[in-house]
């Protein structure tokens, strides 16, 4: 009987993650509920504009927030990177640091008719995170003592094609095409000392994710003269909208432990749907004398929609994000040395994530900072960072300090030329 008692084991637990006597590690055990962390930023300038940027009319970036702002790119656009992101996690008994390095994700983007801005972009980025690993010793009167650990990897992703337009008045709009995919595995294991007559139990249960949608973008002309204020030469707002998405999900369970010399294995396979909460973002950017620029930005997800195989979270709320930032970039036909070239960027945000537990809202407060510097004509290297604060050590909850590091390669090259006959 004791050999086959892992099989009952979770079940007598009585686990909560966030008890203040576990070693936590990995990442941030918030992550461990529905999809993980999203991702708002995907590169280092709009990190340090506060994870911003839906009204911004760019023609040497590429802004995945609103796929109506491809219409002023001028160049054939690449851009890629990397981040580096850490976690100072802390309750009321124990502190713990860990940091990862992650690729960014990467754009592609074609100008095709400067006229009636169209352009292509297409690009693979991150959507959420899961990542987290908590380990508890333990004993009872039921067991020998042993090491419980709780571990989750993977994450969503998509891929997309998007297209813009301009319309008359320079209004912009465009539409992206997106294939949703990623893998999610959760981890929870029981291991007993050597000497135990008990044995080591392993569960995994993986959720395999594939499913589309689409993101339609909005983008103003410049309205700086509706102002009648002589030195904001630019005035925009933005508007995106991503539907919501039925994601076909796979489920795979199984489980196993050792007895002497045998592995015994159990294996369950099934099928639902992952349902993601449509988003909705507004925003605004404002120019003064053509070298200093602010935005502002509000993101809205009702997460308390989320369901898993049509059955909602007690732990996921509504999600609202408020961001501001600003550059100064020195109008580019007055410099001609380095320095007057490099751009700094700062921003601050404030999110009520789509975290509960117990009764408490987990919010998050962040500032940034950072800068671009030219590395050919067309081409530069972006430098962000973030630090932010997240949750509580209240009711047994967690305390996070966050640190990120941004850096983003861009590339712009004249690829194609259409000649005028």
């Amino acid at each position: 009987m004791k050999k086959n008692i892992y099989i009952t084991l979770f079940f007598v637990l009585g686990f909560s993650i966030f008890s203040s006597d576990l070693i936590a590690g990995g990442g941030s055990i918030y992550t461990r509920y529905g999809i993980g962390d999203l991702k708002f930023s995907l590169t280092a300038r709009r990190l340090a504009f506060g994870e911003g940027g839906i009204a911004l009319a760019d023609f040497d970036y590429v802004n995945s927030f609103n796929p109506a702002s491809f219409y002023q790119m001028r160049m054939t656009r690449i851009e890629t990177g990397l981040d580096i992101n850490g976690f100072a996690i802390s309750n009321n008994s124990t502190n713990v640091f860990y940091n990862q390095v992650y690729f960014s994700g990467f754009k592609f983007g074609i100008p095709i008719d400067k006229d009636y801005g169209i352009s292509l972009v297409m690009g693979m980025e991150p959507y959420s995170r899961v990542n987290y690993e908590i380990t508890e010793n333990d004993s009872s009167s039921l067991v020998d003592p042993y090491k419980v650990t709780y571990k989750g990897t993977g994450g969503l992703s998509k891929v997309y094609f998007g297209l813009s337009y301009k319309l008359p008045f320079d209004i912009a709009i465009g539409s992206s095409f997106e294939y949703y995919t990623g893998k999610i595995q959760h981890q929870s294991n029981a291991e007993f000392q050597s000497t135990s007559s008990f044995r080591n139990a392993y569960f995994n249960k993986d959720y395999i994710f594939t499913g589309v949608g689409f993101t339609f973008g909005l983008l103003t002309g410049n309205l700086s003269h509706l102002v009648g204020i002589n030195a904001i030469t630019d005035l925009r707002f933005g508007f995106s909208y991503s539907n919501s998405v039925n994601i076909p999900t796979d489920t795979v369970s199984t489980s196993s432990t050792t007895i002497n010399s045998a592995t015994a294995l159990s294996y369950d396979d099934g099928y639902g749907q992952t349902h993601i909460p449509e988003r909705l973002g507004i925003g605004a950017s404002l120019k003064f004398k053509d070298s200093y620029l602010i935005i502002l930005d509000y993101f809205y997800q009702p997460w308390s929609k989320y369901k898993f195989q049509n059955k909602t979270s007690n732990f996921y709320k509504d999600l609202n994000r408020f961001s501001i930032g600003l550059e100064y970039k020195k109008d580019p036909t007055k410099y001609n040395s380095f320095w007057e070239q490099v751009s700094v960027r700062g921003g601050l945000s404030y999110e009520q994530t789509q975290y509960t537990f117990y009764g408490a809202n987990i919010n998050e407060t962040s500032i940034y900072f950072g800068f671009s510097a030219p590395i050919g004509f067309e081409n530069t290297i972006d430098f962000a960072f973030q630090f932010g604060k997240r949750g509580t050590t209240e009711n047994n909850l967690l305390s996070e300090n966050i640190y990120r590091f941004s850096l983003t390669f861009n590339f712009g090259e004249l690829w194609f030329i259409r000649l005028n006959r």
